[in-house]
């Protein structure tokens, strides 16, 4: 009744999806791409005929504001990343490196809309008080997907750190959902943030047996990022507070 039922089937479907996606005789240049594509082109049907729930996608209303509320983001995530931007501008522009990008771009559009337009909103229906409960679970599904889905390709010493820094993406990516009520947003950072993704996929380096680390190496990086969602949430937490209070006062409204 309150979106436990539809929350659920999205957590289930999303690596269903991928799994039986893969199976398609698509050459490997273009295999990620098309999976991706093609669960985004699912999941809009699904909404449209079932979940309809509406998407916020813009809203133009202080900018300024808007722009503000990419800094942690900008600091957390992109940061870190400033070797992989070098590296992307010394790259050759060839029509499979500008794929590899638009490839990036339809990796945060598919997970932004299916995760925070959808699942997001459902959980916060099922947990209707516990504003940050929801962005927390939300995340944590997110973080899960990655090891549903990527571990019977990669080794599990790659995933599980990769399944954390996702969940602490994921909180970024809610509270700039829920502050400036565009998708747009979390679509735009999360597609910088995978630039690491492009990069490795240019420079050959996304095989199995490359991206294989030590797992005493693999643990450290895990309670790293499992420490960073820690503050990562406290943040959200103060964030989305003058949302939580503006709920709190609608409510109110309705009520006298």
């Amino acid at each position: 009744k309150r979106g436990w039922g539809a929350a659920i089937s999205i957590f289930i479907l999303v690596p269903i999806l991928f799994k039986l996606i893969a199976w398609l005789p698509v050459p490997t240049l273009y295999s990620g791409l098309v999976q991706d594509l093609l669960v985004l082109l699912i999941f809009l049907l699904l909404n449209h005929f079932w979940f309809k729930i509406s998407i916020q996608w813009w809203q133009s209303q202080s900018l300024v504001r808007q722009c503000l509320q990419l800094i942690p983001g900008i600091i957390i995530l992109l940061l870190p990343m400033t070797s992989n931007f070098i590296k992307l501008c010394h790259l050759a522009w060839t029509p499979t490196l500008i794929l590899y990008i638009g490839y990036a771009l339809v990796i945060g559009i598919t997970e932004e809309y299916i995760y925070r337009g959808m699942l997001l909103p459902l959980l916060r229906q099922c947990f209707p008080h516990r504003l940050m409960l929801a962005i927390c679970i939300d995340s944590l599904l997110f973080g899960l997907t990655h090891l549903l889905i990527n571990s019977s390709q990669l080794t599990l010493s790659y995933v599980i750190p990769q399944v954390f820094y996702a969940a602490a993406g994921g909180l970024i990516f809610c509270g700039l959902y829920l502050r400036t009520n565009n998708l747009v947003w979390p679509i735009f950072l999360h597609a910088l943030s995978d630039v690491s993704v492009v990069v490795s996929l240019a420079t050959h380096t996304h095989t199995a047996a490359k991206l294989s680390i030590p797992v005493a190496y693999a643990i450290g990086i895990s309670v790293l990022y499992l420490v960073l969602f820690i503050i990562i949430a406290f943040i959200v937490r103060w964030q989305v507070r003058p949302q939580k209070r503006l709920l709190s006062d609608r409510k109110s409204t309705r009520l006298n």
